[in-house]
This record gives structure tokens, sequence and C-alpha cells, in this order.
């Protein structure tokens, strides 16, 4: 691509004709109508006893005082030795931009369902928690996230117990031209 260099007889300036736009207007940005597709996992090995996890998230986005309100879900698959474990959860959140970066910090509220299954055996459980994130836009069609969610694990036979995770992702947006 060539750039052109025009000269004002007035003034004596050098423009790029290709030149972006420099105001605010240029900064990717998550709109209301917004859907966001996600997709994170990981791999854990400790002492030759490992641990697959994969993750996919869906959610909308409305208009919210100062921010966006969010509806979402998620469901985990995850898979240790013999123990399977499957979590569908539903999230309330609620996201600002960061001054006028295209980061946006949110925090999330919510549970759901937990099926672990071992062998012929399985148990419901119940986590309740809280997410704690940065997404940053990438394009208006893409982000990546970060995540700290705090579970705390009801319904267990033993004792309820927490968990705390630190998620990185990638997602995909529909609907936020």
């Amino acid at each position: 691509m060539t750039a052109f260099i025009i000269f004002q007889p007035s003034v004596f300036e050098a423009k790029n004709v290709f030149a972006q736009p420099s105001d605010s207007s240029a900064i990717i940005s998550l709109k209301p109508g917004a859907i966001e597709l996600g997709l994170a996992g990981s791999m854990t090995t400790v002492d030759g006893s490992s641990r697959a996890t994969v993750a996919i998230r869906t959610g909308f986005f409305k208009s919210a005082p100062r921010g966006l309100f969010g509806i979402e879900t998620v469901l985990t698959y995850s898979h240790a030795n013999a123990l399977d474990l499957i979590d569908w959860e539903v999230l309330f959140s609620w996201q600002q931009r960061l001054k006028k970066s295209p980061i946006y910090a949110s925090i999330a509220i919510g549970g759901g369902l937990r099926q672990e299954h071992l062998g012929s055996f399985s148990q419901a459980r119940y986590p309740l928690g809280l997410d704690l994130g940065l997404r940053a836009m990438l394009a208006p069609q893409a982000a990546i996230r970060v995540e700290h969610k705090f579970r705390r694990i009801r319904h267990d036979p033993v004792a309820n117990f927490s968990e705390h995770h630190i998620v990185v992702g990638l997602s995909i947006f529909f609907k936020n031209s």
C-alpha cells in the first residue's frame, strides 16, 4: 500500500491519507446485543496423576448503568484418572471498560450443577461462587479472557469445600459490529 503525501500551500503540512482517526471511536468495544462464544482448556500433571479440562462459554450482553450486564452459561468437562466431572453453570455478570482502553473488567456471580462419575457411581454437587476477570478485545469479533473463579462446592458427602481456578480463554463475538 502506498501512502500519499499531500502538501497544502497555506500550511505546508504533510498528511498520511491512510492514517487511522485518533479519536476514541477507533477503540474496539463490546456492544449491547453482542453474543460471546468462548473456549478454554487446561492439562495438569502432578506426580503422574493428570487432569484435563475443557470449557465452553456462551453469553449475551445488554446495556447497564456504567457498563454492560451479561447472562452467561458455562459447560465444563474434566477428566482426572477414572473420575469424570461435568459442570453446568449460569452466571450473571457486569462488565465495564477500563478508561478508554479495549479492556473490560468483569464480576460475575452464579452457580450450577456438577455431576461426578467414578465408574458406575454418580454424585451431584452444587458449585456456587464468584468470578473476577478481564476481557481484552483484540478485534470487534475476538477477545482474550483471564479470570479468577472462586467456587464453594455444596452437597459433598464428607464436607463442603472451596476451589480456586485461574482461567485463560479465547472468545469470539457475534453481533458486535
